[in-house]
């Protein structure tokens, strides 16, 4: 049976077992970071749906400012335009014009018969 005899070590294996050592560490280290940090794969899926919701809300954003784009362009091109936009929202009338608010039959009815209003409840 022979006995293996242990190997005397160099000055240069003393340097390269720890380096070795310390790279490994490193390398796990690194992994580490890839796989669990705050930057890493893992949160790569939450990014992507984040990421998906932004060029959603971008897209909204833009077909809004498409449409007010258009809206200031008819307003700065007819006056009717302006005209139109003050008596809807605003209801405004011109000098010498009378307004008129007509009544729906059914608001009428209820106004003058209350039976007609305890009915529809």
């Amino acid at each position: 049976m022979k006995l293996y005899k242990l190997k005397k070590f160099n000055k240069d294996d003393y340097i390269f077992f720890p380096s070795v050592i310390l790279l490994l560490v490193l390398l796990i280290m690194i992994q580490i970071n890839i796989w669990s940090g705050d930057y890493g794969y893992s949160n790569l899926k939450d990014l992507k749906e984040e990421f998906k919701e932004k060029e959603q809300l971008t897209l909204e954003l833009e077909r809004s400012n498409l449409l007010l784009e258009q809206e200031k362009e008819q307003l700065r091109s007819e006056r009717n335009a302006i005209e139109g936009l003050a008596r809807y929202e605003l209801g405004l009338i011109k000098p010498g014009e009378t307004f008129y608010k007509f009544q729906s039959e059914l608001t009428k009815d209820k106004e003058i018969d209350p039976k007609i209003s305890n009915q529809d409840q």
